[in-house]
């Protein structure tokens, strides 16, 4: 099964303008024979990238409370055309789409990994358990219900958010449902993605998309001051998340990516049970390598 991991730069604060750019991708990728196909954390309508640059803590802040209402506008809703058209082309092409979006509640908005199925079917949205650092100024908390796996061909997939993968029982909890393809998304930085893509693999003997975006002061450009009152200091900031998009297969192997720093495009792989059942007959940590008499994960 070829799956296929985009890394893109979004157009940062316009979902309908970013999801076109992505749909052109993920049509590509179809036409290269990719059957799941994934991108980066919350990539519609773009990764909250200013407030770790500004001022983004200072209590009562006007021009962050204009960004923020900005934000929360290109947020998208999972009973949307941007989510229905994803549905169509997922049916249409009998693809599995994976990836992140800025999920619009009441009026929070949520890290989602949004998963459609083989028949255009919302299987499930994972909201991010616990933004992380100055995230929390901006997503809400996520919950439990999307922490799933999911059927493939080639064995059921399931992902995590970011700094999520690096949570031991957030991991836990997809092994425990038979994960053997795993899905990792990030804003972008191979610094990161380089030493936790292979460990994921390592420890799950799994397949590993770590599907990362591409951010550069430039992105910031077509914003207009009244929306974004940050941009001109954004403009200045250069390069900002470099991409770092990787797969691994279960034996830790880096076989796709990195594409060069800030460069967009797509990875590809062939993915497959048997790979996964071959590293699994030395190393099963949820099934013969496990100990549920001693100890044991539950789900509140």
């Amino acid at each position: 099964m070829k799956v296929a991991v985009i890394q893109m730069s979004p157009v940062f604060l316009d979902k309908s303008a970013s999801w076109k750019k992505l749909k052109t991708l993920i049509l590509e990728a179809v036409g290269e024979g990719a059957s799941v196909i994934t991108w980066g954390e919350t990539l519609i309508p773009g990764y909250p990238v200013w407030m770790g640059m500004t001022d983004s803590a200072r209590w009562n802040h006007p021009e962050q409370k204009r960004a923020y209402s900005t934000y929360v506008r290109e947020a998208v809703s999972l009973d949307g055309s941007i989510v229905a058209e994803m549905c169509e082309i997922a049916s249409e092409h009998g693809i599995m789409l994976m990836g992140g979006i800025l999920e619009a509640g009441v009026s929070s908005v949520y890290c989602t990994l949004l998963t459609i199925g083989f028949e255009g079917e919302i299987l499930g949205r994972h909201r991010k358990i616990k933004p992380t650092y100055d995230e929390r100024l901006i997503w809400a908390d996520g919950d439990i219900e999307g922490l799933r796996t999911y059927d493939t061909p080639e064995g059921r997939i399931g992902g995590l958010n970011c700094w999520e993968n690096w949570i031991p029982l957030a991991r836990a909890a997809l092994h425990q449902e038979g994960e053997m393809i795993h899905v990792a998304v990030w804003p972008g930085s191979y610094s990161i993605t380089k030493d936790i893509t292979r460990f994921i693999a390592l420890e799950g003997r799994s397949w590993v998309l770590s599907a990362c975006g591409v951010y550069r002061g430039e992105d910031f450009e077509h914003l207009s001051l009244d929306d974004f009152p940050m941009r001109d200091e954004m403009l200045k900031a250069g390069g900002i998340h470099s991409g770092g998009s990787l797969i691994a297969d279960p034996t830790g192997e880096i076989i796709a990516g990195p594409l060069p720093d800030y460069e967009e495009g797509i990875l590809y792989a062939d993915v497959d049970r048997r790979t996964v059942l071959e590293e699994r007959q030395n190393f099963d940590h949820s099934g013969h390598y496990s100990r549920p008499d001693l100890l044991r994960l539950t789900r509140n």
